[in-house]
């Protein structure tokens, strides 16, 4: 089952589900479209573009207000994702939201960092430093599948964009003493850093995002190929993104060393052999 949206400059939309149009549905379900967020969203967006939405999600019943509200929340979802990807980043990415989710799953987050002797505490600084990763990321995995790159259907490429807009929040919760040290990390300190990919998945869980973005979230600091496609893609991506970018322990690596340690790590299994050389060939950053 298909939504197809057409936006034009004037701002209005055209759109069906099954061949009826939007109007006749929230007419005959009694629906007031301008107290329809999902709905009202797109048709204040002023952007000549069509889009083609698609869902295998079964409403309840189908009923098909309910149908029309799954497929809206989508689409918007989409839309952000792809026209409006900054926008869509901090609605996730402010401390209001992070606050509420770290009171939501208390427990879980103070398991995770108590295991290291660590009291959960909220650090936004962290993700203002870390902006530029998640955008630059994005860039990555948008280049990376675009047209005549490497081919994933476009419900995988909202995916991946998604989980590279959002796959480090956890770092808000990562101890200022270990996100901020100068030097190498101890052993210890690595394994804490890297729970942060634990703790974006345990922050996002209920945030509505998709399952897939979740998966490919949690699982894209896992030192081996997980046989993931969409993880495997996000991992080259942040990697890459990271090896480039100025820490507070390093300078940003050439062009040419990024492609050298990205070829040793594939070599030793970290990464994906083929992902990494078509990835090589065609990624560059807007």
């Amino acid at each position: 089952m298909s939504i197809e949206i057409m936006f034009t400059n004037q701002g209005k939309t055209m759109s069906q589900i099954n061949g009826v149009s939007f109007n006749t549905l929230t007419k005959t379900q009694g629906v007031n479209q301008s107290q329809n967020r999902s709905y009202a969203y797109l048709l204040n967006q002023p952007i000549e573009d069509k889009v083609e939405f698609s869902s295998t999600k079964k409403a309840k019943n189908n009923n098909p207000l309910n149908l029309l509200q799954s497929f809206m929340s989508d689409a918007v979802r989409k839309f952000q994702i792809r026209n409006t990807p900054e926008q869509y980043m901090n609605k996730f990415l402010n401390e209001d939201y992070i606050n509420q989710s770290v009171a939501a799953h208390k427990e879980e987050i103070d398991g995770i960092l108590g295991k290291y002797g660590y009291t959960p505490k909220v650090d936004m600084s962290h993700l203002e430093d870390s902006k530029n990763h998640f955008m630059t990321t994005y860039n990555y995995v948008t280049n990376l599948t675009r047209e005549g790159g490497y081919e994933i259907s476009d419900d995988d490429r909202y995916t991946l964009q998604e989980a590279a807009l959002l796959h480090d929040i956890g770092k808000a919760l990562i101890p200022d003493e270990v996100f901020n040290k100068p030097g190498r990390f101890t052993p210890e300190e690595r394994e804490v850093m890297d729970l942060h990919s634990e703790l974006s998945y345990v922050l996002l869980k209920d945030s509505g995002i998709s399952e897939a973005s979740l998966n490919a979230i949690r699982n894209h600091h896992h030192k081996e190929q997980t046989g993931d496609r969409i993880t495997e893609l996000l991992l080259l991506c942040d990697e890459t993104s990271a090896l480039k970018e100025n820490r507070v322990y390093k300078k940003g690596f050439s062009d040419e060393k990024t492609a050298a340690i990205l070829n040793e790590d594939a070599e030793a299994g970290k990464l994906n052999k083929d992902i990494v050389k078509q990835g090589l060939n065609i990624m560059s950053p807007n």
